[in-house]
């Protein structure tokens, strides 16, 4: 069954994540965007740097069509489209090229385990270099049973995502070494209310808990 997450940009979080990063790309600065989707954060940063050299990959190989016009017309520096999922082994695939930027909006939650691509967008950094991402949060989801540090969700259409808390998060990125800049919290980030839930989401709902999909931590980390 094909799933029923739209491929238009759904996430409030990519213009936050646009901001965390507007100011610190330069010229000739590359950028690589796990889920770049229709255009992703990166076109949003295209408007304030057009001359900067893009890798964006993505699973679904019909909205890299739409990216593709979209970057022939607005970016004038180097960019490559992949149809790849964030499960393969990234390090492996782009050897021992560096970016200056790493970027993921509303695809991290997706992967088998976001805990190994997080650390993976760390070794693809250059030493200084940003990455900004999203994170679901379940801090009130109903199947959070206080223990795992993290909980998974299957949808009835067999989307698989991952709820993460706060502590956990911060843990994380520190046993990883990075730099946490900053961690934001966005309630409401998922535009689309169509999505089919599991039998714990909708009794989530139905006890006027928050709904898992809702809301999202915005993450902006930088390599020491």
């Amino acid at each position: 069954m094909q799933s029923k997450i739209p491929s238009k940009s759904y996430w409030k979080a990519q213009e936050p994540i646009a901001k965390l990063l507007t100011n610190k790309i330069k010229k000739d600065s590359t950028i690589l965007e796990i889920g770049i989707g229709q255009g992703g954060v990166t076109k949003l940063l295209l408007r304030k740097q057009s001359h900067v050299n893009i890798t964006g990959f993505d699973i679904n190989k019909n909205v890299l069509e739409i990216t593709e016009k979209l970057f022939k017309k607005k970016c004038k520096g180097k960019y490559r489209l992949l149809k790849l999922s964030q499960d393969v082994n990234l390090v492996k695939k782009f050897g021992k090229e560096k970016f200056d930027f790493i970027i993921s909006s509303g695809s991290l939650d997706y992967s088998k385990d976001p805990d190994k691509v997080i650390k993976q967008m760390k070794d693809l950094l250059k030493k200084g270099g940003f990455a900004a991402f999203t994170l679901f949060d379940n801090m009130s989801s109903f199947d959070y049973d206080g223990k795992s540090p993290k909980q998974r969700y299957l949808s009835s259409v067999g989307i698989k995502t991952w709820g993460y808390r706060d502590f956990y998060i911060k843990k994380l990125l520190k046993k990883f070494g990075f730099e946490t800049k900053s961690i934001t919290h966005i309630k409401n980030a998922y535009r689309n209310s169509h999505t089919e839930l599991s039998k714990s989401e909708l009794e989530a709902i139905k006890k006027n808990l928050d709904h898992p999909y809702e809301d999202h931590f915005v993450i902006l980390v930088r390599k020491k």
